[in-house]
């Protein structure tokens, strides 16, 4: 039998998607580029249920034929496990299978300079997305620069953090910067624009 591609791995979501199912979705396709999490993926049978520790979300993950189904709620007799988000996510108990989907919800991140160049690629139309983002490594002061015109945006931070931020990962860009994740030099309307173009990559990146 041959390998697993990505793209033998379908992960479809129900018609009018939570946040929540977006976000986790995502999360299970960038798994899917990862040979050894695509294989846990295609090897995983059964349903599982996750309750966000943060809010009132959940979500039910339903395994079958190499195929993962994402919905929201609670399917019902099912019990749900923990979701925690450190900033992503981390899954509390539920034995191996629990282990297993936690496995799955933490692919490793891209280089930082990857993760950037999908952001810009994916917001690159969106309204008031800077005319050029200048991306900035503080590790060994690095700096990518996308787009040409008069209005710049810039966001520092380390390799690690701009991959995570960059990727998606926290519940919002102001969060980041709430936590000192990525400074930024641009105007507050600007940062606004940021919000929504983190969550463009967030739930359908």
């Amino acid at each position: 039998m041959s390998s697993l591609t990505a793209e033998d791995v379908l992960v479809a979501v129900e018609p009018d998607p939570t946040p929540l199912v977006l976000s986790v979705a995502r999360t299970l396709r960038a798994s899917a580029e990862v040979p050894e999490l695509r294989a846990l993926i295609g090897g995983t049978t059964g349903t599982v249920a996750l309750a966000s520790v943060a809010d009132r979300q959940a979500v039910t993950l339903d395994f079958a034929d190499g195929r993962v189904h994402v919905r929201h709620g609670v399917a019902g007799g099912v019990e749900p496990l923990q979701l925690h988000f450190y900033p992503e996510y981390t899954v509390v108990g539920g034995g191996e299978l629990g282990e297993a989907v936690g496995r799955m919800l933490s692919p490793p991140l891209p280089d930082w300079n990857v993760a950037a160049q999908k952001f810009c690629e994916l917001n690159a139309d969106t309204a008031g997305f800077p005319e050029q983002l200048i991306v900035v490594c503080t590790d060994d002061d690095e700096r990518l620069v996308y787009g040409d015109g008069a209005t710049t945006f810039e966001i520092h931070g380390s390799a690690e953090s701009l991959s995570a931020v960059l990727s998606g990962w926290f519940d919002s860009f102001l969060i980041a910067l709430g936590v000192g994740a990525v400074a930024v030099i641009g105007s507050a309307a600007q940062v606004s624009v940021m919000c929504g173009a983190h969550w463009k990559v967030r739930f359908n990146g």
